[in-house]
């Protein structure tokens, strides 16, 4: 077996946890679900390294959540590409 790189094994398990979470929480029904701007709003603060997000009702939703999850992850790679606007000074 190939050795990995720390980063690699890092993906790896990142990606393995993701995809677990992707599997293991069915909502067929959407039951609890954030809107849209919601989870956008917590793909940003977790983009900005916001550690309260751990305490957060909505978040803890989200982790359990399969398709929630999902429009996470999408909204959480779009917060993390988007440039900081520049300050006007």
């Amino acid at each position: 077996m190939k050795q990995e790189t720390p980063e690699e094994k890092w993906r790896r398990l990142q990606g393995d946890v993701q995809q677990g979470i992707l599997d293991g929480y069915p909502n067929p029904e959407r039951r609890g679900c954030l809107d849209g701007d919601g989870i956008h709003a917590l793909a940003r603060r977790a983009a900005q390294f916001d550690d309260t997000i751990e305490d957060d009702l909505h978040w803890k939703h989200v982790t359990h959540c399969s398709p929630c999850y999902a429009e996470y992850l999408e909204a959480f790679k779009n917060a993390r590409t988007r440039k900081p606007v520049a300050s006007a000074e």
